[in-house]
Parts: structure tokens; sequence; C-alpha cells
């Protein structure tokens, strides 16, 4: 019997078929057509785990079983895929239409972007895959939001290629969710509150501004087929006196992207600024900061104020909700509604942050250095 593996892929949409004959090599020409090729938003772009019969290739000299891609009439025969369609859900059994080497720009919801290079393939039912370079796997590590990707230029690979070993596993959030778990205790004129139990205009405790009165409050609802089908969005429980001593002063539980403040020397060398905010679930290697996988439903409670504030949540200074374009669009049409109401024309605002945001490869390097320095995130 045949042995099979698996890789994960990002698919990006579903296309007539770019080689017009598809059981020979994809022309330069056709490859050309490729160029300019874009896929946006979740309804197109998702990661897929495709799995394929496992053949032997030759690496280094030696004999390597390894995840088969052949096509277009390879030696070893056609690689039959499967996986299940990101659009209707049905299993799908296809081989390898198209096959190149491409350079593609991913945009990020704020605008930015990078060029990266990698390969893409077209089933024969014109679905469509592509994987980074093995050179440029690592950055998917930081890629947690993504609003297109582009083909910028695509070379055609022959029949006899194999794109074999390299998997990556991409953690694209289609839901956006920066809020506080359930009874989290929020700091106001009245003395700490459930935020569960604030409303509109009470005052609040700011970092900045002193107390400041709420503006909006809303709330997000996921039970455990949400949280099933996106576990990524397991809430990150910070563990009492793990960012410091007495912070939080009880256990905290926020979302992955909700930022709790940082405030250290390391921080000040390591990105210029004496506090910055930090997403909760890059300080996972920390310990008392893991992701609470024992949750099976959860609401997400969320706050805003006229600016981006730092507030005190169980004792510990964290952010208010940012309101980002990717953010705000996560809420859902009502809740949208209801914040453009209150802050016209937000949605093409570039609202400014509490404090510098940290992300990237440097943030783990950061988490990594506070641990093994026995330091405190907060100081």
């Amino acid at each position: 019997m045949t042995s099979a593996s698996s890789a994960t892929w990002m698919y990006f949409g579903n296309k007539p078929q770019f080689n017009a004959n598809p059981f020979t090599p994809m022309t330069e020409a056709q490859a050309d057509s490729l160029n300019g090729y874009k896929a946006v938003g979740p309804n197109q772009i998702s990661a897929v785990t495709v799995s394929a019969a496992n053949k032997y290739v030759v690496v280094d000299n030696k004999w390597t079983k390894a995840w088969a891609t052949s096509y277009n009439g390879h030696n070893d025969g056609y690689s039959t895929m499967n996986y299940t369609s990101p659009t209707s859900g049905a299993a799908v059994k296809s081989v390898i239409t198209g096959f190149a080497k491409v350079d593609y720009r991913l945009t990020m919801p704020d605008g930015t972007t990078q060029d990266q290079s990698g390969v893409m393939m077209q089933m024969y039912n014109g679905d469509m895959f592509f994987r980074p370079s093995l050179q440029t796997v690592d950055a998917w590590k930081d890629i947690d939001q993504l609003n297109s990707v582009q083909i910028l230029d695509a070379d055609p690979l022959p029949r006899n290629t194999y794109v074999a070993q390299v998997s990556f596993k991409p953690s694209i959030f289609d839901l956006v969710i920066v809020c506080f778990a359930a009874d989290t205790m929020i700091r106001t004129a009245k003395g700490d509150v459930a935020v569960q139990d604030l409303r509109e205009g009470d005052m609040i405790w700011t970092r900045d501004n002193g107390f400041q009165p709420l503006r909006w409050v809303g709330v997000s609802h996921l039970d455990a087929i949400d949280l099933a089908a996106k576990p990524k969005l397991l809430p990150i429980r910070i563990k009492a006196g793990a960012l410091g001593a007495d912070m939080p002063a009880v256990d905290l539980v926020v979302s992955p992207q909700h930022r709790v403040l940082v405030r250290s020397a390391i921080a000040q060398r390591m990105f210029g600024a004496a506090e910055v905010l930090v997403a909760a679930k890059h300080l996972t290697e920390l310990p008392g900061i893991d992701v609470d996988t024992t949750v099976t439903t959860i609401s997400y409670h969320h706050l805003m104020f006229d600016a981006h504030e730092v507030v005190m949540s169980n004792g510990a200074e964290t952010e208010s909700l940012y309101p980002g374009p990717q953010a705000l669009r996560a809420l859902g049409a009502a809740a949208l509604a209801e914040i453009e109401a209150i802050f016209p024309g937000i949605m093409q605002a570039s609202p400014a942050s509490a404090r510098p945001f940290a992300q990237g490869a440097k943030v783990r390097q950061m988490a990594s250095r506070h641990m093994a320095n026995s330091q405190p995130l907060a100081s």
C-alpha cells in the first residue's frame, strides 16, 4: 500500500485553466498570463491541508521520502492531490495541471506589503494554491492577517519537477478580535467593575488621560463550533504575576491579539521605546502565559473610547479596542454601523495608537530575552 502525507498550502481562488493544454507543462506565455492575478479576503484566501502519496526523490545523493507534487507526465506519474474544497466543503481528488515559480505580493489590512517568492499550482478543477519558498517560510510566523495575494511574476516549471518536503502552516485570522473575556475587572471611577457590566458613558481609568467616558461597548460570543473551526481564537490566559509583581493581580483572560503593555529596559533597547504594546499570543513562551485550551465557549467584550487608551484590567495595563479597519469589520455589520454613527468617517481614519505596537520576530526575541534574564515584562 502506498503511504501518503499532507502539507498545508494556501488556497487563493479558482480560475479557468491558465494552461490551455493541461497535460503538458505551462508555456512561458501561459505563465506570463498569471502576472497580476489577485485574490482578496477570506472568501478567496485560506489555508488548506492537501494530501498526496509519498514518493522518493534523490536529495544530497540519497533517496528520500518526500511529499509528491509531480505533474504533467512526470517520470513517476501524476500526483493525485486530495483536499477539502474551501468553498464547497466537498472532498476533492484532482491532479496538478499548472506549476510555476512565482514572485507574489502580500498586502496586509493596514496597507503594508511584503514581496516573497514561492511556487503555485493549479488543479484540473481550477483551484489554485501557493506556498512560499524555503527561504521565506519563516516570514509567515508573523503574518496573521492578510488582505490580498497578487502574483507579480511567474515562470513555468518543467514536467520533471518536485516541490517536496516543504509545508507551512499559516495562522490567518478571518476574524480579528481584540478584547477582554467576561468577568475581567476594569478600573473605573466607581472602583473595579466586571467588563460585561460596563455601559457607554461610564468613566474608565486610562493611563494617559485620567478618567474617560466609555463611548462604545460590544460583545462577540464564540461557541464550541466556532472555536473548533478557528482554534486560533482560543483565549490567552495570563496568570497572576506573569507580567510582573501583582500584574495581573488575578488571572487575566484576553483574546490572542489583545495587546498588553510591556515596560522594560529590554523593550527600550529593542524597540526604542520605554513602553510598547504586544499581542498576548506572542508572549506564550513565557511562564504563566498560555493558550487556554480548556475553554469551550467564550464571550469577548470590546471597549472603545474617543482615543486608543491603556486601561487597567485585573491589575494589568492593557489596550482598549484599537479602531483599525480590519478590527472594526470583524465586529460585524451591526456593530460597525453603531461605531460609524458615533465616529463618522472612522473607517477612513488613521487613528494614533496609545503606544507603539511591537510586532514581528523581534517580539519573540524580546520575550526570550526577558525569560533568559528573569526580567518582568512590566517593571
